[in-house]
């Protein structure tokens, strides 16, 4: 497999990658979008929607790509709608959530994706 970013150190990147240990939920090839699952989980279902590239924070994407950011959530929330038969935790109801200025323990722009508890 092709790597997808000269960013080594970074753990999504890896994931994307295949090498470092993560679960993809679901790829967009053509849109250079993902969803894998949180390693750390704060909720029955916690996913994280990001773009393939490393971009510092969802605030860099909004700021510098508003559209990258829009097509970003369009894709979190179609692909968490169509896994509702999968995933019955998310068919109740799911919150997607991101930080603006917050510390980022990986410096990635990310959705997070939460089943409602």
């Amino acid at each position: 497999m092709s790597k997808l970013s000269s960013s080594e150190d970074n753990t999504f990147v890896g994931i994307l990658n295949g090498s470092k240990p993560g679960k993809v939920i679901a790829r967009d090839v053509i849109k250079r979008f993902a969803i894998i699952e949180s390693l750390h989980p704060e909720a029955a279902v916690h996913w994280l929607a990001i773009p393939y590239e490393p971009i510092p924070s969802i605030e860099d994407l909004e700021k510098n790509d508003r559209e990258r950011f829009l097509g970003l959530m369009e894709f979190a929330v179609s692909e968490v709608k169509a896994r509702t038969h999968e995933y019955p935790e998310l068919g109740i109801g799911f919150t997607i959530k991101f930080h603006f200025g917050a510390f980022e323990t990986v410096p990635h722009a990310k959705l997070h994706i939460l089943s409602s508890e």
